[in-house]
């Protein structure tokens, strides 16, 4: 009698379960607190998008040429997002496109 080999059940599909039209939204509305990355499970990113931010308002309020500058790099890390997100290239944390625009 011959052995039965167990396979592993892994998620065949190509595409996160994640919906692209949620993390547009997320991106536009709390893109400069990193929501949007969040959403998709990028915890570093989204955490340290965060993080850039309350550190460019803090820096407003005592040089505010600097403080001007790192928010300026932040909405061009969130604008960059959008534009990816809106193409159907961004990925989640496990590497998948969020190309599902289903809405329940």
């Amino acid at each position: 009698m011959g052995k039965q080999k167990k396979e592993k059940i892994e998620d065949v599909r190509e595409t996160s379960s994640k919906n692209r039209l949620t993390a547009l939204m997320l991106c536009w509305f709390l893109g400069l607190f990193g929501v949007h990355r969040l959403y998709a499970g990028k915890l570093g990113s989204g955490f340290l998008m965060l993080y850039g931010t309350v550190v460019s308002l803090l820096l407003l309020g005592v040089c505010l040429p600097v403080g001007l500058m790192c928010l300026v790099t932040m909405v061009a890390f969130v604008a960059n997002d959008f534009a990816v997100i809106a193409f159907g290239q961004f990925i989640d944390c496990y590497g998948k496109q969020l190309t599902r625009d289903d809405i329940y």
